[in-house]
């Protein structure tokens, strides 16, 4: 197309700028017989007039003769009155202007005519017997002889007025005759040429004009078997061949494209000006886009990189060096050219490119260089879906490994716990859809609520992806109990479908944790069930005592075998809080003591999900950004301090920051809201209450210190809030008065 616009242009330019060939044609034939005719209407004007003027001489001559002949008598006698006469009968011819006689050597005339003219004036002897002509009379002198002897002088002046007149009519009639034959040769001529040259050009450049612009169905017609039909049949031949070629060539290119398509590459090529040459596949225009033929092949690979790039720089200078390389030393070369691209497709995504340059040779040299581009998104969507996996099995070894290390128990502890609380989850939620009291949702809610935090503290995170979707899918419910009359919320069955699935997964997800598990352990499947002792044993003693009320040393033996150490429940807590800290853009570090402390089973079993709240409240609520406590004088990393120490009636746990302290003002208007009254270190473990205007990662659902407080009733623990204004908050797990520590 671009070929045939240029042609266009081309046949444009012939028959608009200028003059066309007839017009040149005319122009000449004008010129040329103008030319002619000025020259045969001034040699034939010429000629009249020498013509006229050579009659006139030859009668003036005979006249004057005549005159000399008939004054030699009279001069020879002296007979005046005879002189007078023979020039009185001059004087009577109309053509002679003047006339004088002169006798013997005498310079005055003896008789003379027209006293205007200079005729008296005496003939030298170089006119005597001429005759001399001039543009308007003739002079002629004579010598007068009489008897051998010379005997006077006589001149004569002939007027030329009626010959010039003669030759002016005359002239006009040439030149009229002149130009007519000029313009009438000239009209013909032109005629001439235009039928036979300039029409059958004009038809010959409009076809040519219409196979320029891609009509290869244009012909002349030849008419006659001159030069100009032999040109006719030329071009009606040579479209004709081309009509042929572009056949065969679109049929070429349309395999090349074909097969170029069934490639799946994106394959283009390019010469040594580094510009796109020829037919591109499918795919290169689609990553490239369409308009390729011309483009740099710089600005294609590299159009959307700042100009000091080092890739573009890279190849902008292997480029410079490619054409110049012999074919042997191709391979060399093409290992300096870049192997993958990282192509902005006209849609502004990026696209990953596996580049492969060939060489195209012609006589032996690297006539134009042909890539061939894969796209590789979905080999690196796989080799990132891959490498994902592998590090996720990766991460959840490592966290494993981490708890057989030094938390087997605690996760043994925790996944039973889970699975419990999940079918406890699922059985409340029923097998069908229904009506969910407010109770049984709040429940469901916490359980969810802990279970989630507990598992983001051992690094669960399918777990915890399950259990989010159930949390908010109960939340939602929560909210839409909370804002309709009744005692609980009514499941549709969409969504209870989704919180029993949802439900299911996490379930899942706790069994392939056990299996996780059990794969890095050491001592495999036993180390679900592996104690410092065998944990069936002690919870068989324990089960034993109690049976028999034993309570003597024996039965507080197998308690304090059954008990665990705090450190165990401080485990998760240590790689957690920084994690935790981070999200929150605070920075703080964990101070744990009494690691050794006994906890009993009961506590041991709640212990870690409360301490994850307590912990992400103080992160999430107690402690400063480190530009706010800069600013208090504080250092800027805040310490949370989780202890434990032993007392007659059991451990005493305490979670201790040095952040702001409980924002009294604020938890007081809010329990006002809710209807809760009370001081604000009650208020806070009410459910539903946060200071926060939206849900944070962390934390801010109003749920944790419920749950720590519902989590702590059941084992026989309270837990109390004690703040001091802008030096931080304590919280103090202790056993409930007059309940049982077990």
């Amino acid at each position: 197309m671009a070929a045939a616009r240029k042609g266009e242009d081309i046949a444009g330019g012939a028959q608009g700028g200028g003059l066309s060939i007839g017009a040149r044609l005319a122009i000449a034939t004008l010129a040329v017989l103008g030319l002619v005719s000025g020259l045969v209407y001034y040699e034939v004007s010429r000629r009249e007039l020498a013509a006229l003027v050579a009659a006139k001489t030859t009668a003036a001559t005979m006249v004057a003769d005549l005159l000399a002949e008939s004054l030699a008598a009279p001069l020879d006698f002296g007979d005046a009155e005879a002189i007078a006469t023979e020039l009185a009968h001059l004087d009577a011819n109309p053509e002679v202007s003047c006339a004088a006689v002169w006798a013997g050597d005498s310079a005055v005339p003896v008789a003379k005519i027209s006293e205007a003219c200079d005729a008296s004036a005496l003939p030298s002897e170089a006119q005597l017997g001429g005759a001399v002509a001039y543009a308007d009379r003739v002079e002629l002198a004579r010598v007068v002889r009489a008897r051998g002897k010379a005997v006077g002088k006589a001149r004569i002046v002939f007027s030329l007025a009626r010959e010039n007149a003669a030759f002016t009519e005359s002239r006009d009639r040439i030149f009229w005759l002149a130009v007519l034959l000029a313009v009438g040769t000239a009209a013909v001529l032109v005629g001439v040429a235009r039928r036979q040259i300039v029409l059958p050009l004009a038809r010959l450049v409009d076809a040519a004009g219409r196979v320029a612009r891609g009509d290869l169905t244009a012909r002349v017609a030849v008419v006659s078997e001159d030069e100009i039909g032999q040109l006719g049949g030329a071009f009606n031949r040579m479209s004709a061949a081309l009509a042929e070629r572009e056949r065969e060539l679109a049929l070429a290119t349309r395999r090349t494209r074909d097969l170029l398509d069934h490639m799946h590459q994106a394959i283009l090529a390019f010469d040594a000006e580094g510009r796109v040459v020829g037919e591109a596949s499918a795919e290169a225009r689609a990553f490239f886009g369409e308009h390729l033929e011309g483009a740099k092949i710089k600005e294609v690979l590299y159009g959307g990189v700042p100009e000091h790039d080092v890739d573009a720089q890279a190849f902008a200078e292997w480029l410079e060096l490619a054409f110049d390389v012999p074919l042997a030393d191709w391979q060399e070369m093409a290992k300096l050219a870049p192997k993958e691209l990282k192509v902005t497709r006209p849609d502004g995504t990026t696209l990953p490119l596996e580049a492969e340059f060939r060489p195209i040779d012609k006589d032996g040299r690297v006539d134009r260089i042909m890539l061939l581009a894969t796209d590789m998104s979905d080999v690196r969507r796989l080799e990132q879906t891959v490498e994902a996996q592998v590090e996720e099995h990766a991460r959840r070894m490592a966290a494993m490994r981490r708890l057989v290390a030094g938390g087997a128990h605690l996760f043994v502890t925790f996944t039973e716990r889970a699975r419990e609380e999940l079918t406890a989850c699922i059985a409340a939620i029923g097998p069908a859809p229904g009506d969910l009291p407010r109770p049984a949702l709040d429940a469901t809610f916490r359980r969810a609520h802990t279970m989630r935090s507990e598992a983001r503290a051992f690094d669960l995170r399918t777990l915890e992806a399950a259990l989010g979707v159930v949390e908010d899918l109960l939340s939602q419910l929560r909210e839409r109990a909370q804002a309709t009359p009744g005692d609980g919320a009514t499941f549709t069955g969409a969504v209870h479908d989704r919180l029993l699935a949802a439900l299911q997964r996490a379930d899942d997800a706790v069994l392939v944790a056990r299996e996780d598990f059990v794969e890095v352990s050491p001592v495999g499947r036993a180390a679900l069930d592996q104690m410092t002792v065998q944990r069936s044993d002690v919870e068989e003693a324990l089960a034993l005592a109690a049976a028999a009320e034993h309570d003597d040393a024996l039965g507080r033996a197998v308690k304090k075998l059954a008990a665990r150490r705090f450190g165990e429940s401080t485990a998760t807590l240590l790689d957690m809080t920084p994690a935790w800290a981070e999200r929150e853009k605070k920075q703080v570090m964990l101070d744990v003591t009494g690691r050794d402390v006994r906890v009993p089973p009961a506590l041991a079993r709640v212990l870690p999900g409360v301490l994850v709240h307590l912990v992400k409240n103080a992160v999430a609520h107690g402690i400063e950004t480190p530009l706010e406590r800069t600013r208090e004088g504080k250092e800027p990393v805040g310490t949370v301090r989780v202890g434990a120490k032993s007392t007659d009636r059991g451990p005493l746990v305490t979670v201790e920051d040095d952040g702001r302290g409980l924002d009294e003002e604020h938890i007081l208007a809010r329990a006002r809201e809710m209807g809760v009254a009370g001081p604000a270190s009650e208020a806070v473990f009410e459910a539903g209450l946060t200071t926060r205007a939206e849900p944070g990662e962390v934390a801010g659902h109003g749920v944790g210190l419920d749950a720590v407080r519902e989590e702590l009733a059941g084992c026989g623990y309270t837990v109390r809030a004690e703040t001091r204004q802008g030096r931080g908050t304590t919280y103090v797990l202790a056993p409930r008065d007059g309940a049982p520590v077990e």
